[in-house]
Parts: structure tokens; C-alpha cells; sequence
């Protein structure tokens, strides 16, 4: 979160999607956020039973895992910018690089 500041300069808002299975991802989502603040242009939501993870084609069909690490940028007119789908979890965006996807939107 240390470039939140840098994300609501650029107008964006942040959604973390916590993915699993509809019994039991309410209870992982609230261990994982727990003694967290987010800012208030991020958002977190679940996704039960992985819809939005099967819809994107995102779904990471390994043990302990449910979906790929993911970044995707959409403009606001819904044009999707920019995406990263890692396959593994040190593959992941690094904020500088969407940051930088940001400032050229402008």
C-alpha cells in the first residue's frame, strides 16, 4: 500500500479480488484483511466460487491455488489498458510499471 497516494493521484481505483470457493471464501477473505486498512480508492471483494477468475480465463489449477495473479488495467470508458496475468507469484506487476500504465492514459 506504500503507493497508494500515487494511485488516487492518478484517479484510480484499486479492486483486490480474493477468489475460492462460496463456503468458504467469506472466512479466508476476513482472515487475510484482518488488522488491514485499505485506502479508501481500494476496494476488496470476493469472488465465490471463482466466476470472475473462469470468466477471465484466470484459473491457476494447481494445489493451494485457485487463480493466476493478476493486473488489469480498464480506462474509464471500459477499455481494458493494460494486463499481466503471472504465472507465478514473483511474476507479479510491481506498482511503478502500473503507475506508469496510469500516467499514460493521461
Amino acid at each position: 500500500m506504500a503507493q497508494a497516494d500515487a494511485f488516487k493521484a492518478n484517479g484510480a481505483s484499486v479492486v483486490l479480488i480474493y477468489p475460492g470457493a462460496a463456503a468458504s471464501v467469506q472466512q479466508y477473505a476476513a482472515d487475510f484483511i484482518t488488522g488491514k486498512t485499505l485506502p479508501e480508492n481500494f476496494h476488496f471483494v470476493t469472488d465465490p466460487d471463482l466466476r470472475t477468475v473462469s470468466l477471465y480465463g484466470l484459473r491457476w489449477d494447481a494445489p493451494n491455488e485457485t487463480a493466476y495473479p493478476s493486473t488489469i488495467v480498464i480506462d474509464r470508458q471500459g477499455i481494458v489498458r493494460f494486463v499481466k496475468i503471472s504465472h507465478s507469484h514473483g511474476d507479479r506487476s510491481s506498482a511503478p510499471d502500473v503507475l506508469a500504465v496510469l500516467q499514460g492514459l493521461k
